[in-house]
Order: C-alpha cells, then structure tokens, then sequence
C-alpha cells in the first residue's frame, strides 16, 4: 500500500479557488482576475455579473476544529482585502465603482455527494472607513 500524499495549505486553498470559480460560473459570473495581489494584500477572485463587481475571499475548511470557514474572515482580513480592492479601482478606472465584497465557503459540511458543501455569501461585509492605500 503506498502511502496518500498530504496536500500542502497552499495546494489546497488553489484547489478551493477553482471549485469556487467553477461555481460562480454556474451562477452567471464571469471571472475577470485570479489571485490579485498587491502590496495591500490579494483577492482569491475578481467576477462580475449584472455590471457589479465583485471581490470574492474563498475559505475553505476540511474539519469543524478551527471553526467555520466564514469565521476566520477576520477584521484584519477584511482591511486587508479593502485595501487590495481601492487599489484595483484606482488602477482599473474603466472598471464599475458598483462593487460589493463576498465570501465563498467550502465545507467542513458535505452535499448530498459527499463533496465540501459551497456556500457563496453575496455582500459578507462592508468597506467602509477601511481603504488604506
């Protein structure tokens, strides 16, 4: 019997971004950057859909011992992604300034397959009073 290869933290949160792309897809969005990243911080997903744009945060959780996924969105997190957002808007001014920010979760619940159940949490938290750039 050989021995299951342990994926890194880094392999499995890519694998959790392109479940969660694949997802939005299904619902009508259209992806327009992976991984944006600045000095600010990075974006696992910038969509858009419906001429809004949005800033998407993919967490994932494989068991309930470190709380949900959507917990660990913490304030600092949302600074940091706030940051990361003003400066793709200045940097992108032919982009909507209609945007929202949302989280999509993966698991630790499972569907009706026995998959990481997703959840996608439109407008999860608000910017306001937190762009630093």
């Amino acid at each position: 019997m050989g021995k299951e290869k342990k994926l890194s933290t880094y392999r499995k949160g890519k694998r959790a971004e392109e479940k969660a792309a694949a997802f939005l897809r299904l619902k009508g969005y259209k992806i327009i950057e992976k991984n944006y990243r600045v000095g600010q911080g990075e974006i696992d997903l910038v969509i858009s859909r419906g001429g809004v744009l949005v800033f998407v945060e993919v967490k994932s959780r494989g068991g309930k011992q470190k709380g949900s996924p959507l917990e660990s969105v913490s304030p600092h997190k949302v600074k940091r992604l706030s940051g990361a957002a003003a400066f793709y808007l200045a940097s992108h001014p032919e982009s909507s300034r209609n945007c929202r920010f949302d989280v999509v979760t993966l698991g630790p619940e499972k569907n009706w397959l026995g998959l990481p159940k997703i959840k996608h949490y439109e407008n999860a938290f608000s910017a306001v009073g937190s762009f630093n750039i």
